[in-house]
């Protein structure tokens, strides 16, 4: 039986940015909470959001195989002491590097038949009781994988 591995999914998104030199340096998690400061930044925490199973793409053996659509949030943040700009300017540069790196690796690496991106959230604030400020971005990535009974 070929069940699908979400946390080797999960795994190999994170492989795949850091092995992406435009990301060096950055740090990448996987469902973990990020600490907001200077020093936990620029980060980046994968996760794993849902599944589905869209009956449109569900083939005639449905009884031994299911496909699955992955909804993988990437978190990731920025920080700058003195300007909410700058560090608005800081995760639109974090947002397209990890764009491009996972737009070259469209099946993870053989681990999905296929991945898109998808929009996501744009938040920035002060940090409050803190000195500065952050500027975060969601970016959605789509997978299909494949459940098996053979």
């Amino acid at each position: 039986m070929a069940r699908v591995d979400y946390y080797a999914i999960e795994q190999e998104i994170k492989t795949v940015l850091e092995a992406d030199a435009a990301l060096a340096g950055v740090t990448v998690t996987i469902e973990e909470e990020l600490m907001f400061g200077s020093e936990s930044t620029p980060w980046i925490g994968v996760y794993l959001d849902r599944r589905d199973a869209p009956p449109a793409l569900q083939r005639l053996g449905a009884g031994q195989s299911t496909r699955f659509l992955l909804r993988f949030p990437l978190w990731c943040w920025e920080y700058h002491l003195e300007s909410i700009t700058k560090a608005i300017q800081r995760r639109d540069d974090l947002v397209g590097k990890i764009e491009v790196a996972l737009m070259k690796n469209r099946t993870l690496s053989g681990k999905v038949a296929t991945s898109w991106l998808e929009g996501g959230e744009l938040p920035s604030a002060r940090l409050p009781e803190q000195a500065g400020f952050v500027s975060g971005a969601e970016v959605i990535l789509v997978a299909e994988v494949s459940a098996t009974t053979v």
